[in-house]
């Protein structure tokens, strides 16, 4: 039987689309049923008596003719409420919390303004949001500095806790409350079912954005009559668009916008989850009395928001904004930062499953110098390791690791290997019998190591819920332990949600048992998390902390960012998945995880030469660039297409080589902010209502906005650009396109559409090179972007590329600034932006490119230190409003100034 399970599995994802019947909905989720469809509910209130104020908010009791809960509001710094509700007294067993995924304990506040009644208590922010904890029924409003309520939590009266219990004799099963069956697949419940839920209604909000990862719009859609989205991580195979299916990964976190305020709710649990999301007006019910009060409730649009999840606490965080950027901060500061990455890792890579042996990468690496495309890394699955043990080669196909390593790093390019989190049974395996004699698995309900199949057959799943566990798969990176590996090689973390294709949903069983005997339902969505962050320790530690890791994960959760990027997963060669991939990139992008990219050609199927031409344009404007596709797809190395077809990605690829100056920069300034590196519109443009269901195009920074072609045979597509007296560039062709407002642009075949926003300043380096590293010393030329106030700005970061020596002071972070500073005057300035920067490289800018130009320049001057002006060599298109600077002499880590005189 064993030999056709994962045959039989797999292929079934390849004949066509997912298999609904493998994967639960929530009315076969017993308690997403109860919560969702329980007509009456037991109403919570507040004990007057238990409230009490504290330095840092409120502490209470909730109470219902069911039990008793502890309550605590607390204010954080950054203007951000916690709201922590758990049972009441002493349990008959703790909850547990994926605190792992916050980056640190958060920092409290200390509120001011704090009032109490007889029916209400309540607290004031720093920045002037009022809190009010309402007592019958239990309610949190929360109304902003302007006195507005924006968002209510339990106004709809959903709470639900389900507290632990001993199991009766007589007890009735009819609900699934004490034990439930999945197809063939039983989930024992020894202490009943503990989920729990509460709603949250977004008070003039229409539209509310995250909850990745779902193949599905960016803007999240009413679930009214329809299933929730579902927070599940799961091996989905060639999945469904336009629904709310599980996938790899998942971020409890939504965020609403509208033309003044932008806020966020996180929902810190690691069970199964489902979310409602319904769309209304705040017409009926308590909302309606308190908008009332301000502005007539029928006018007053509202999202609500139900989340239920299977076990846990609830500890939700409301974040206040009032901004985009305060609350893409605020969830930074919550749950981290992706650190600066090696630079490698944000060019492009070339992916198969599986490059067959040695020859073939030495071939490929060889092949892409052949026809001058650029390439930084060569991807080896499975298929190289000896009987899929990961940690070792096979011993055939590659004998010497090291000598195709020291090939590639010759070119500056890099190899990443994949590790998953099954470990073959086999006692002749070091890493399976040093795990089980050490007993650092997963364990079975009665105790006993838990056992599932996947690509080795038999597998055991490592328990990286346990420090020792994480600590023991770190060591197994190290040189001494990863045999025939150097520091080029970096990992791939796949199949972590964790597949079990022997398993319930393809994944593991609920009661099964982790460290501290805790269930695997209740830590299920952070088990892929776990795993990355004993991988990503694990390459720290191989170089002594001098290398900075990279690693690809497909399962994923909140707090993934820190230690990893992400990908789509297992797409499809179709139009309809390269479309798709626009908004599920964007979803996870302001779900705080911004290195991400979908297989560029479609994982499954043989792809058409039109949509991987596509698909390329589309990936080197992704901050993930991949080409990755299945075992028994065609070959896709990009010289194996037409002439035609070959210098279109060939001209993609260069694109995204030349934008390198800039997409670093944006990385390193996440690392310090937190905002997301691909943007949709809104988040630039909050005020931008016609923006705000925008997902076929994106911006890149602040400064670009890219428009993939994602339909056939396109010669000319329709796109919008956002803002209100706004100027937009197009890039190849330096057309001036006022804003707001929608354009035509033409498409042929190695274009797509790109516009550089007035104001802003682009560092690009336009030679090609044979890979990232190449290019590290070569000239910089600023693209300037003139706005309607005749004002730029821009920045660049540069370091090693490679080391932490960063953090030590070797990077330099410059600004560059353009604007009009008399009458007949204009300036162009350098200035260093973080003093504690000393890099000094021997990089100069070559050409300074003027867009939207209004003048005539009669001479150009160029400043440096203490020498003498210099007159500079210039261009100038009156037509295209265009000056070109050549050869200014200015290099990037000095001060200096060029005046433009008119």
């Amino acid at each position: 039987m064993r030999a056709f399970i994962i045959p039989l599995i797999f292929l079934a994802g390849l004949v066509g689309a997912v298999d609904r019947s493998n994967f639960k909905t929530c009315e076969q989720a017993a308690f997403c049923k109860r919560h969702r469809t329980e007509e009456k509910r037991p109403e919570y209130n507040v004990v007057v008596d238990s409230v009490k104020a504290n330095e840092t908010g409120l502490n209470a009791v909730l109470e219902s003719s069911i039990n008793k809960l502890s309550l605590q509001v607390v204010l954080l710094e950054d203007s951000i409420v916690r709201i922590l509700v758990d049972e009441a007294g002493t349990p008959l067993r703790p909850r547990f919390q994926p605190l792992i995924a916050l980056d640190g304990e958060p920092k409290q506040a200390r509120p001011t303004a704090l009032e109490s009644n007889p029916e209400s208590a309540s607290f004031v922010t720093p920045s002037g949001n009022k809190i009010i904890l309402n007592y019958k029924p239990f309610r949190i409003d929360f109304f902003n500095s302007k006195k507005e309520l924006i968002v209510s939590v339990n106004s709809k009266n959903l709470l639900k806790f389900e507290h632990f219990r001993e199991k009766p004799a007589d007890a009735n099963n009819d609900d699934g409350f004490w034990e439930e069956t999945f197809k063939s697949h039983k989930d024992s419940k020894p202490y009943g079912s503990s989920s729990v839920g509460v709603d949250i209604s977004f008070v003039g909000y229409k539209f509310l954005y995250g909850l990745p990862e779902h193949a599905d719009t960016v803007a999240l859609r009413s679930t009214t009559n329809q299933e929730p989205y579902r927070l599940y991580n799961l091996d989905v195979f060639e999945y469904e668009l336009g629904n709310g299916m599980s996938l790899y990964g998942a971020v409890p976190y939504v965020i609403a916008n509208n033309p003044s305020q932008t806020v966020g709710a996180f929902w810190l649990n690691a069970a199964e989850t489902w979310v409602d999301v319904a769309s209304s007006t705040a017409d009926k019910g308590v909302l309606a009395s308190l908008v009332d009060k301000f502005k007539a409730s029928k006018d007053v649009p509202t999202v609500d928001v139900h989340f239920i999840s299977e076990s846990g606490v609830i500890d939700l965080f409301i974040l206040l904004g009032p901004k985009p950027a305060d609350v893409f901060r605020q969830y930074a500061g919550l749950t981290g930062k992706y650190p600066l990455p090696p630079q490698f890792s944000i060019a492009y890579h070339q992916c198969r499953w599986n490059y067959n042996d040695e020859q073939d990468v030495a071939q490929v690496n060889a092949g892409f110098d052949e026809h001058d495309v650029p390439m930084d890394a060569i991807w080896l699955d499975i298929e190289h390791t000896d009987g899929k043990k990961y940690f070792t080669w096979d011993p055939v196909k590659f004998a010497n690791p090291i000598k195709m390593l020291e090939n590639l790093a010759s070119k500056g390019r890099k190899l990443i290997t994949i590790s998953d989190p099954h470990i073959k049974k086999d006692d002749n395996y070091p890493v399976y019998k040093e795990a089980k004699d050490q007993g650092l698995f997963v364990k079975n309900a009665d105790g006993s190591d838990y056992e599932g199949h996947c690509w080795p057959g038999a597998s055991s799943y490592l328990d990286y819920l346990n420090p020792a566990v994480r600590n023991y798969w770190a060591s197994q990176y190290h040189f001494d332990k990863y045999q025939g590996t150097t520091k080029d090689l970096f990992i791939w973390n796949d199949m972590n949600e964790p597949s079990v294709f022997s398993g319930p949903e393809v994944t593991m069983h609920k009661d099964a048992r982790h460290h501290g005997d805790w269930e695997h339902r209740d830590i299920h969505n952070i088990y892929g998390f776990l795993h990355t962050i004993s991988t990503h320790q694990g390459l720290v530690e191989r170089s002594d902390k001098k290398i900075r890791p990279f690693i690809l994960t497909r399962s994923f959760f909140s707090g993934s960012q820190r230690v990893a990027a992400v990908w789509t997963g297992d797409n499809m060669a179709e139009w309809s998945h390269l479309k798709a991939s626009i908004p599920m990139m964007l979803s996870l992008s302001i779900g705080g995880i911004p290195h991400v990219g979908a297989d560029v050609g479609g994982f499954f199927k043989n792809v058409d030469e039109n949509l991987l031409v596509r698909w390329y344009q589309t990936g080197a404007f992704s901050p993930f660039f991949r080409a990755h596709a299945h075992i028994d797809c065609k070959r896709r190395e990009p010289w194996l297409y037409s002439t035609e077809t070959l210098n279109a990605i060939r001209e993609a690829i260069r694109t995204r080589y030349a934008f390198l100056p800039y997409w670093y920069t944006l990385f390193y300034e996440h690392s310090v902010t937190g905002k997301p590196i691909l943007r949709p519109l809104w988040a630039e443009f909050p005020e931008d209502e016609s923006s705000y269901d925008e997902e076929r195009e994106f911006l890149v920074g602040n400064g670009l906005l890219v428009r993939p072609v994602t339909e056939p045979d396109v010669q000319q597509v329709s796109l919008y650009l956002p803002g209100k007296k706004e100027v937009w560039y197009e890039w190849f062709n330096d057309k001036t396109r006022p804003a707001p407002g929608a354009v035509y642009v033409d498409t042929p075949l190695n274009r797509i559409p790109i516009f550089q926003r007035g104001g802003t300043i682009i560092p690009i380096r336009g030679r090609a090179r044979r890979s990232s590293a190449q290019m590290r010393n070569d000239p910089i030329t600023l693209y300037v972007a003139i706005s309607m106030k005749d004002f730029a700005n821009g920045t660049l970061y540069l370091d090693d590329g490679e080391t932490y020596d960063y953090q030590n002071g070797q990077f330099l972070y410059w600004g560059f600034t353009y604007k009009k500073t008399s009458e007949f005057l204009y300036t162009i300035t350098s200035k260093n932006l973080d003093p504690k920067g000393e890099l000094d490289p021997d990089v100069y800018i070559e050409k300074i490119v003027l867009r939207g130009v209004r003048y005539y320049p009669r001479n150009i001057h160029l400043y440096y230190d203490d020498y003498n002006p210099e007159n500079l060599e210039f261009e100038h298109d009156r037509d295209q409003h265009l000056v070109t600077i050549r050869k200014p002499g200015a290099y990037v880590s000095r001060e200096w100034r060029i005046d433009i005189h008119t």
